[in-house]
């Protein structure tokens, strides 16, 4: 190492022609057409391991059960509920009997206003690219149709399952504009005529007019202590210009429950042979709860030729109705992913994770992840295919935070070095964010890895750590044990330390829970497999206009772990560090020497990361 922090020049130059050649495997070079992976369209393997929304309804079997809320003001945004939960984590494998640990979290349960959303030709896949495998599919853009139908069936869903808690109220109504059984026809906007298929019943020709008229055309409501909230999956379609090529108004009656309107959803998408495009506009609907206070803007629908779709009979094609019926299964587990909303934006940023990189070196890794992504970024299918191959399990959370106009953002607070971290979201998808879940080395001399150290911190609740780092980037080096703190010492050599997710608690109003555990036996969270030698490339740093030699993220990321790691203190023998450029910490003095009689820490606070801190606890 060249001083105290920084890599020397061989190893960072090393790590950085490593990190363009496996980041250039993951661009597309050999489709021209721009399809997306099939891969990256299937929402299965992500809420797998995920946690059914409030237990799947197991609560309906005591009348008597109600869920722990709580009613949170904001200044910025609409009042809001949220719901109480914890995640348990086991801390040992072997014999040395450490508590477990549990980390108290609040989801999400209902929100105050709406999500607007309107229709643009210039919004996000208003060409659909299509699907490699897919060649028949998907052949109209319907995205936005789609999308107003899942809102409704997730929200249905949350009625169904919330209401079971005796202190929640809930109702699904169609409002009066909703029922008025016409689509209203907006000003200085085209019309779209939607083909909802033939021999539809009157209860379904009026579901489909209710959650496509401009405006508020159903409620899904919870009341509790006397206010009203809104399902998190609110909408209001402004001016969307939407009419239904049936001559039938439909017959006013009740909204149809969860289930009844996919029936109705899946013999749409039969009949337009939607497949890709179900999962996506799924995808960005789990995002409804992330945008709240923006507006979202959908593609301008796009009629299938009828000639194509009598051109799919064949029994080697997956099948729609088996797709949406996994769907149904799954979609307790979405809801409560979507309501982790700081778990969604983690998982966006952990694409870019890689557990085997130090904090010193954060700029080798990430440099040429950003040169390539600006080669590509005006292509939204390169984008997303680009992710989907780097890590192939949040493909499809990808596309749908480019359907919801998200990804621009979400690239820049990475590239700017902002972190995120929800470890419970990392477990329920089995997706790596942080070194802290990786294993611990043995440890037999006088010292002990810094990153070990932090795990041991951890775990043992040390004083000014008992919650995770936010920086998800290990440190570098090694710490003397004599100079850590006496439960690292007394731990470091139990080789048998972890920080394993066992199970998630929905916590009740009397001191019980409902237990959710379909993680507990997955393994720790990994990173994706590694890219195909077939998609290489011969990338060179001259390829790219970018400053690959920056170090700003490293700095970022190795100021940020070590104030983590030293919030109480650095040792005498770390002095090179914390006088190091990069800390620039306040009040140090080469010049002063510590009295080691007295004390062998120096106390000092890096003010430089507490504006991170604050924006962490803004958005969350």
């Amino acid at each position: 190492m060249s001083d105290a922090a920084r890599p020397s020049d061989d190893k960072f130059s090393q790590v950085l022609k490593e990190s363009l050649g496996t980041w250039s495997c993951y661009v597309n070079t050999q489709s021209e057409d721009h399809l997306l992976p099939r891969h990256a369209i299937d929402l299965g393997p992500l809420v797998s391991q995920t946690p059914l929304f409030l237990g799947g309804g197991l609560a309906c079997l005591d009348k008597t059960t109600s869920f722990a809320c709580e009613e949170k003001p904001s200044a910025q945004l609409q009042d809001s509920l949220v719901i109480n939960g914890r995640s348990t984590w086991r801390t040992s494998d072997g014999s040395c009997d450490s508590n477990p640990m549990v980390m108290p979290k609040q989801l999400l349960l209902a929100v105050g206003g709406r999500l607007d959303v309107r229709l643009s030709e210039d919004s996000p896949f208003s060409g659909w690219p299509g699907v490699q495998g897919l060649p028949s599919y998907d052949q109209g853009n319907f995205l936005s149709v789609l999308y107003f139908a899942w809102a409704y069936i997730l929200s249905a869903r949350w009625v169904e399952l919330l209401g079971c808690s005796a202190e929640h109220e809930c109702s699904m109504v169609p409002t009066t504009l909703g029922a008025e059984n016409s689509l209203p026809k907006p000003e200085k906007q085209p019309v779209f005529e939607i083909d909802i298929g033939n021999d539809v019943c009157e209860e379904e020709i009026f579901w489909w007019r209710t959650i496509l008229c401009s405006g508020d055309g159903w409620n899904a409501t919870v009341k509790y202590k006397g206010h009203i909230y809104l399902s998190p999956w609110s909408v209001s379609a402004k001016n969307v210009g939407f009419t239904l090529a049936t001559n039938s108004w439909g017959a006013e009656s009740k909204l149809p429950d969860s289930g009844t309107a996919l029936k109705y959803l899946t013999r749409f998408s039969v009949h337009h042979h939607l497949y890709a495009q179900c999962s996506v506009a799924l995808a960005g609907v789990l995002y409804i709860p992330f945008l709240r206070k923006r507006t979202l803007y959908l593609p301008f629908p796009k009629q299938d030729s009828p000639f194509g779709r009598k051109n799919l009979a064949s029994d080697s094609l997956p099948s729609i109705p088996d797709l949406l019926n996994h769907h149904s299964e799954i979609i307790p587990k979405c809801m409560t992913l979507s309501l982790n909303t700081w778990g969604l934006r983690s998982l966006l940023y952990s694409t870019f994770f890689n557990a085997d990189i130090e904090c010193n070196l954060v700029s080798a890794w990430l440099n040429p992840a950003f040169a390539i992504i600006n080669s590509i970024i005006q292509s939204k299918s390169s984008i997303a295919t680009f992710m989907a191959n780097r890590q192939p399990r949040l493909g499809i959370l990808w596309l749908g935070a480019i359907l919801t106009d998200l990804t621009n953002p979400i690239l820049r607070d990475v590239r700017a070095g902002m972190t995120a971290l929800d470890l419970p979201a990392s477990a329920w998808t089995g997706i790596a964010q942080t070194f802290l879940t990786s294993g611990m080395e043995s440890t037999y001399g006088e010292s002990i890895r810094r990153d070990d150290e932090c795990r041991l911190l951890l775990i043992t609740a040390c004083e000014g750590h008992e919650r995770p780092p936010i920086w998800p980037w290990k440190p570098f080096g090694s710490t003397q044990l004599s100079d850590t703190e006496l439960p690292v010492r007394q731990h470091a050599r139990c080789t048998c330390h972890c920080l394993k997710y066992e199970y998630w608690e929905w916590i009740l109003t009397n001191n019980s829970s409902i237990q959710c555990s379909e993680a507990a036996k997955s393994q720790l969270p990994v990173l994706g497999p590694s890219p195909s030698s077939a998609n290489k490339t011969l990338a060179g740093l001259d390829d790219y206009d970018y400053d690959f030699y920056s170090q700003t993220l490293s700095e970022g990321a190795t100021r940020g772990i070590f104030e983590w790691l030293r919030s109480t203190g650095y040792p005498c023998s770390e002095r090179p560090i914390y006088q190091h450029s990069w800390f620039d910490l306040e009040g140090t003095d080469e010049e002063e020497e510590p009295d080691d009689m007295e004390s062998d820490l120096e106390v000092q606070r890096d003010p430089k990361n507490l504006h991170v801190e604050r924006w962490l606890e803004n958005i969350e």
